[in-house]
Protein backbone atom coordinates (compact mmCIF):
# COMPACT_ATOMS: atom_id res chain seq x y z
CA UNK A 1 0.00 0.00 0.00
CA UNK A 2 1.34 3.33 -0.88
CA UNK A 3 1.29 6.61 0.99
CA UNK A 4 -1.10 9.58 -0.53
CA UNK A 5 1.29 12.64 0.50
CA UNK A 6 -0.25 15.71 0.64
CA UNK A 7 1.52 19.47 0.52
CA UNK A 8 0.73 23.55 2.00
CA UNK A 9 1.61 26.77 0.09
CA UNK A 10 4.85 26.65 2.75
CA UNK A 11 3.04 26.84 6.00
CA UNK A 12 1.88 24.21 8.89
CA UNK A 13 -0.67 21.80 8.22
CA UNK A 14 -3.62 21.86 10.52
CA UNK A 15 -5.67 18.55 12.15
CA UNK A 16 -9.08 20.11 12.94
CA UNK A 17 -12.30 17.79 13.76
CA UNK A 18 -14.91 17.80 10.51
CA UNK A 19 -17.74 18.89 13.37
CA UNK A 20 -15.90 22.07 13.54
CA UNK A 21 -14.46 22.55 10.52
CA UNK A 22 -16.52 25.91 10.06
CA UNK A 23 -14.85 27.41 13.07
CA UNK A 24 -10.80 27.53 11.15
CA UNK A 25 -11.01 31.23 9.95
CA UNK A 26 -7.26 30.21 7.75
CA UNK A 27 -5.16 33.57 6.95
CA UNK A 28 -8.13 35.67 8.23
CA UNK A 29 -7.69 34.61 11.88
CA UNK A 30 -5.88 31.09 12.67
CA UNK A 31 -3.21 30.83 10.76
CA UNK A 32 -1.21 33.51 12.57
CA UNK A 33 -1.86 31.53 15.66
CA UNK A 34 -0.78 27.89 13.53
CA UNK A 35 2.34 29.68 12.43
CA UNK A 36 3.54 30.46 15.96
CA UNK A 37 3.68 26.79 17.18
CA UNK A 38 7.76 25.73 17.09
CA UNK A 39 7.24 22.53 17.83
CA UNK A 40 6.59 19.55 16.35
CA UNK A 41 3.26 19.21 17.32
CA UNK A 42 0.95 21.82 19.20
CA UNK A 43 -2.78 22.02 20.10
CA UNK A 44 -4.91 25.39 20.02
CA UNK A 45 -8.15 25.82 21.16
CA UNK A 46 -11.06 27.12 18.08
CA UNK A 47 -14.04 29.80 19.08
CA UNK A 48 -16.23 26.85 19.77
CA UNK A 49 -13.60 25.24 22.01
CA UNK A 50 -12.75 22.11 19.79
CA UNK A 51 -8.97 21.38 19.66
CA UNK A 52 -7.01 21.45 16.34
CA UNK A 53 -3.76 19.79 16.45
CA UNK A 54 -1.22 22.00 14.32
CA UNK A 55 1.78 20.17 12.69
CA UNK A 56 4.64 22.87 13.11
CA UNK A 57 8.58 22.57 12.69
CA UNK A 58 8.76 22.64 8.46
CA UNK A 59 6.07 22.46 6.11
CA UNK A 60 6.73 18.88 4.92
CA UNK A 61 4.76 16.49 2.71
CA UNK A 62 2.98 14.41 5.08
CA UNK A 63 0.57 11.68 4.73
CA UNK A 64 -1.69 9.56 6.99
CA UNK A 65 -1.31 5.65 7.57
CA UNK A 66 -4.74 4.78 9.17
CA UNK A 67 -3.68 1.54 10.52
CA UNK A 68 -1.08 3.06 13.10
CA UNK A 69 -3.20 5.86 13.71
CA UNK A 70 -0.28 8.16 12.45
CA UNK A 71 0.87 11.35 10.82
CA UNK A 72 3.88 10.63 8.63
CA UNK A 73 6.05 13.71 7.35
CA UNK A 74 8.66 13.31 4.93
CA UNK A 75 11.83 15.09 5.89
CA UNK A 76 14.21 12.95 2.87
CA UNK A 77 14.09 10.40 1.10
CA UNK A 78 15.58 9.36 -2.43
CA UNK A 79 11.76 8.55 -3.36
CA UNK A 80 8.28 7.64 -1.74
CA UNK A 81 8.48 4.00 -3.40
CA UNK A 82 8.17 1.95 -0.58
CA UNK A 83 7.26 4.44 1.98
CA UNK A 84 5.10 2.81 3.53
CA UNK A 85 6.62 -0.52 4.39
CA UNK A 86 9.94 1.60 5.75
CA UNK A 87 7.78 3.58 8.29
CA UNK A 88 5.99 0.23 9.11
CA UNK A 89 8.86 -1.57 9.73
CA UNK A 90 10.75 1.06 11.98
CA UNK A 91 7.51 1.97 14.14
CA UNK A 92 7.85 -0.91 16.38
CA UNK A 93 11.87 0.14 17.24
CA UNK A 94 11.11 4.15 17.29
CA UNK A 95 11.75 5.65 20.23
CA UNK A 96 8.38 8.17 21.22
CA UNK A 97 8.85 11.65 22.34
CA UNK A 98 5.19 12.32 24.49
CA UNK A 99 3.73 15.46 22.94
CA UNK A 100 0.08 17.17 23.91
CA UNK A 101 -3.03 16.05 24.35
CA UNK A 102 -5.45 16.27 21.96
CA UNK A 103 -9.15 16.34 22.53
CA UNK A 104 -11.54 15.15 19.96
CA UNK A 105 -15.30 14.53 18.91
CA UNK A 106 -14.46 11.90 16.53
CA UNK A 107 -13.32 11.82 12.86
CA UNK A 108 -10.23 14.75 11.84
CA UNK A 109 -9.48 16.73 8.81
CA UNK A 110 -5.83 17.82 7.95
CA UNK A 111 -5.46 20.42 5.26
CA UNK A 112 -3.02 23.21 4.35
CA UNK A 113 -3.63 25.82 7.62
CA UNK A 114 -3.75 28.54 5.38
CA UNK A 115 -7.50 27.98 3.81
CA UNK A 116 -11.11 28.48 5.31
CA UNK A 117 -12.24 24.92 6.56
CA UNK A 118 -15.01 25.50 4.96
CA UNK A 119 -12.99 25.55 1.56
CA UNK A 120 -11.18 21.86 2.37
CA UNK A 121 -12.36 19.72 -0.69
CA UNK A 122 -13.09 22.25 -2.99
CA UNK A 123 -10.06 24.71 -3.00
CA UNK A 124 -7.54 22.61 -0.73
CA UNK A 125 -6.74 19.09 -1.01
CA UNK A 126 -7.04 16.97 2.76
CA UNK A 127 -7.15 13.89 4.04
CA UNK A 128 -9.55 11.73 7.02
CA UNK A 129 -7.95 10.89 10.31
CA UNK A 130 -10.70 8.31 12.04
CA UNK A 131 -10.51 8.69 15.03
CA UNK A 132 -13.33 7.89 17.67
CA UNK A 133 -14.29 10.88 19.80
CA UNK A 134 -12.03 10.61 23.02
CA UNK A 135 -8.41 12.29 24.43
CA UNK A 136 -5.31 11.04 22.42
CA UNK A 137 -1.61 12.01 23.53
CA UNK A 138 0.19 12.47 20.20
CA UNK A 139 3.53 10.90 20.50
CA UNK A 140 6.45 11.68 17.89
CA UNK A 141 9.43 9.48 17.16
CA UNK A 142 11.90 9.40 14.23
CA UNK A 143 12.12 6.82 12.04
CA UNK A 144 15.96 7.03 10.22
CA UNK A 145 16.41 3.35 8.79
CA UNK A 146 19.55 5.68 6.87
CA UNK A 147 21.47 8.12 6.24
CA UNK A 148 19.21 8.97 3.13
CA UNK A 149 16.01 8.37 4.78
CA UNK A 150 13.92 10.25 7.26
CA UNK A 151 10.46 10.62 8.07
CA UNK A 152 8.64 11.99 11.45
CA UNK A 153 6.00 10.03 12.64
CA UNK A 154 3.22 11.75 14.95
CA UNK A 155 0.87 9.21 16.51
CA UNK A 156 -2.54 9.63 18.42
CA UNK A 157 -2.46 7.44 21.49
CA UNK A 158 -5.84 7.06 22.86
CA UNK A 159 -6.23 7.70 26.66
CA UNK A 160 -8.04 6.08 29.36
Amino acid sequence: MSLTWLDTEGGPFIVVPRTALAHWSGTEGDYDRACEVVDFVGVLELLDGAEALVLGDEPLSTAYLPEHRALVRWHYAESGKGAADIIRTGLPNAEWEEGPVLSTTGELVMFDAAYFGTEVGTLTDSTTVDLAAGRYRVESAAIEPNNLTSFRVHRFVELA
